[in-house]
């Protein structure tokens, strides 16, 4: 499965969210800010797959993925919330390697 950068994959994405640019969008738990939005990965056929957080410096800044299913986006506050994950797990989470091409 080849699997896209979203600003790869349709580069007028922010038109799928009213305009909005989820990019740099807040994560959080269900209990603290874990990160942010780095970018989101998509399959071929268009379907939104994983959410790529840059975890800022609590982890040196480390870039996980989180399958995107998991995730609730509210855009009023511009947050995205990963409630079955705690700090610990998203910790454990494998880093992407940012020289891969997706």
């Amino acid at each position: 499965m080849t699997m896209y950068k979203l600003k790869d994959f349709d580069p007028n994405y922010k038109t799928h969210f009213d305009g909005v640019d989820i990019v740099g969008f807040d994560v959080y738990t269900a209990q603290e800010k874990i990160g942010s939005i780095a970018d989101i990965l998509v399959e071929d056929n268009g379907n939104l797959r994983y959410l790529v957080i840059n975890t800022g410096v609590w982890v040196l800044g480390k870039k996980v993925l989180v399958p995107i299913g998991k995730a609730k986006f509210d855009h009023k506050s511009k947050r995205i919330y990963v409630d079955s994950f705690s700090k610990t797990q998203v910790e454990n989470l494998p880093t992407v390697n940012q020289q891969f091409s997706f």
